[in-house]
C-alpha cells in the first residue's frame, strides 16, 4: 500500500489520515484503567448507557465516564485532535465535542471483529492502545494480501493493518466511509474511539 500525505499527515485511504498522539506510556495507563474497571460491555445491543438504551452496532467496550474520565478526553480532542481537522478537512471547523468515547477490547472468544458499519459522527478517531504482533495476532485475506486487527473501508476497497501503538486513525463517520473492524485471531486488541460532532 502506498500512502500518501497531506500536509505531512499520512492518509493511507481516502480521507482517513494517520498520525501519532499519544506515548507508549499513556497507553499502557489507558488500558490498565479499563482493565481494572473491568466491566466490559460484552457488546450486546441491549445498552443503557447509551441514549435509547440500543446500540445498532455493539462493541465489547467501556465508556470514558464509566471512569470518570470524559472531561479530560473532550479537552484531549479540542487541543489534540480539532486542529488536525482543520488542516485536513479544510473549510470544516469541528466543536471538538464528541457523546460516544470509549475503549474497546477485541478477543477471539467475545469479540473478535466489527461488521460493516457507519458510525454516528461527523468524523471518528481510532487510537491503537497496543502492538499488533507482540499483544494480539490478526489475519484476513483481501485481494491476496493479508490484513487484520484493523479497519477496511468497503468504497475505497482499501484496508489498514492495525495501526502502529499510540498513533490515531482519523476518518469521516457518516456516509462515504462503510467500515469494519478486520478479526483479531489470538491476543487483545485495544482501541480508544471517539464519535466526534455528532
Amino acid at each position: 500500500m502506498r500512502i500518501r500525505t497531506v500536509f505531512g499527515i499520512e492518509m493511507p485511504c481516502p480521507d482517513v489520515f494517520w498520525f501519532p498522539v499519544f506515548s507508549e506510556k499513556a497507553c499502557n495507563e489507558l488500558v490498565e484503567e479499563m482493565e481494572n474497571y473491568g466491566s466490559w460491555s460484552g457488546g450486546r445491543h441491549e445498552d443503557r448507557r447509551i441514549t435509547g438504551g440500543y446500540e445498532s452496532v455493539p462493541t465489547d467496550d467501556i465508556h470514558m465516564k464509566q471512569i470518570n474520565f470524559d472531561k479530560e478526553w473532550l479537552h484531549f480532542i479540542r487541543e489534540f485532535i480539532s486542529p488536525v481537522t482543520l488542516k485536513v478537512f479544510s473549510g470544516y471547523y469541528t466543536k471538538g465535542y464528541a457523546i460516544m468515547n470509549f475503549v474497546v477490547k477485541y478477543t477471539p472468544n467475545r469479540q473478535a471483529y466489527l461488521k460493516p458499519h457507519h458510525d454516528s459522527s461527523t468524523f471518528t478517531i481510532n487510537i491503537a492502545l497496543n502492538n499488533k504482533g507482540l499483544d494480539f495476532q490478526a489475519s484476513l485475506l483481501y485481494t491476496g494480501l493479508t490484513f487484520g486487527g484493523g479497519c477496511r473501508f468497503h468504497r475505497y476497497n482499501c484496508s489498514i493493518e492495525s495501526p502502529r501503538k499510540g498513533w490515531s486513525f482519523m476518518h469521516p463517520g457518516r456516509l462515504t466511509h462503510l467500515h469494519e473492524g478486520l478479526p483479531t485471531t489470538n491476543g487483545t486488541r485495544y482501541i480508544a474511539v471517539s464519535f466526534i460532532d455528532p
